[in-house]
């Protein structure tokens, strides 16, 4: 089946409509979205939740011609899995989502956890799924991409400013990807996150291969990590594992060299030292300068819980994602 959006459709009766004529678990559902902006309703959430295989993709095939946007976040619904802009729900099968922009417009106005900062612009909330993202671009601020089973982004463009990549993932892989921290519209100063992994126990989690990672001035002392722990973490634990690997990937200076953080000791970390195949570790990074040279990164300055992996090792993880 293959619908045709315009940017004046509503979204959500069309997902309606799918849910209602789909007859068939294994037929493909094809999403066809015009040039402009598809907007939703107030505070509305996008859900998607059929066995059927998915594909959206934009008709011009740029991501900048085409774009999703809406406002949601935890004051208005609960939950990881309702909060985003679109979310995929557990039964879901086979996702594809190509050449278009996702936006959680949510602006954070203070401090108070209690206010929901946390505005998902994409929720793959399906543990048994697999989602392919090329060419897409996903921005919010806090919690940007929440995964759940296996993914991969190619092509990619991803901002936020606080854990804005992160999930219970089997496996998350991000390949030739910016990754964009951006500056707290609440001012200056305040550290920043990428990552927050809470990967399963003994899966790869997140791996980033050939990506740029960007960022904007967030202030003199602000600190920007590639990743946190979020500390509960254990080796019988079923996830919360801080799996997270860069590879042959290019990192500008703003972000701190120490790359990870326990936020001096307040948080464990799991595993308590990287391997290959889990925990915090790196190959191949590359640190760029002000004026855009880039050098090799001194894996002495890595923070304690942090790994680097030989070239053997680095093939190894790869043949393992690519299974």
């Amino acid at each position: 089946m293959t619908y045709t959006v315009n940017s004046n459709d509503s979204l959500a009766e069309i997902f309606s409509r799918i849910e209602g004529s789909a007859t068939s678990g294994s037929e493909e559902i094809h999403i066809l979205l015009s040039n402009g902006e598809h907007h939703g309703l107030e505070h509305e959430r996008l859900f998607y939740n059929l066995p059927n295989p998915l594909v959206i993709e934009s008709v011009s095939g740029d991501s900048s011609k085409c774009a999703l946007r809406s406002e949601n976040c935890e004051a208005f619904h609960k939950d990881t899995e309702n909060r985003a802009v679109l979310t995929f729900g557990e039964k879901c099968t086979s996702v594809s989502l190509k050449n278009f922009t996702i936006e959680n417009t949510h602006v954070k106005t203070c401090d108070d956890a209690s206010l929901g900062n946390q505005a998902e612009a994409i929720c793959f909330h399906c543990q048994g799924g697999r989602l392919n993202c090329e060419g897409m671009s996903f921005i919010s601020r806090q919690d940007t991409i929440h995964v759940k089973g296996i993914s991969r982004f190619k092509n990619c463009y991803v901002t936020g400013d606080v854990d804005f990549i992160w999930g219970y993932c089997d496996t998350a892989v991000f390949e030739n990807c910016v990754i964009h921290t951006r500056a707290d519209n609440r001012g200056s100063d305040r550290p920043a996150y990428v990552l927050q992994s809470r990967a399963l126990n003994g899966k790869p989690g997140f791996v980033f291969i050939n990506c740029d990672f960007t960022a904007e001035d967030r202030g003199e002392n602000a600190k920007i990590f590639i990743g946190r722990s979020q500390g509960t973490g254990k080796p019988d634990s079923v996830d919360r594992w801080d799996s997270i690997a860069l590879i042959d990937c290019k990192i500008s200076h703003r972000y701190d060299k120490s790359l990870w953080t326990d936020e001096d000791g307040t948080r464990a970390v799991y595993p308590e030292k990287g391997t290959a195949l889990v925990g915090w570790r790196q190959f191949g990074t590359k640190f760029v300068d002000e004026k855009g040279i880039a050098s090799a990164y001194d894996e002495r300055l890595q923070e304690r819980h942090g790994y680097t992996m030989s070239e053997n090792e680095k093939n190894l993880l790869i043949l393992c994602i690519n299974e």
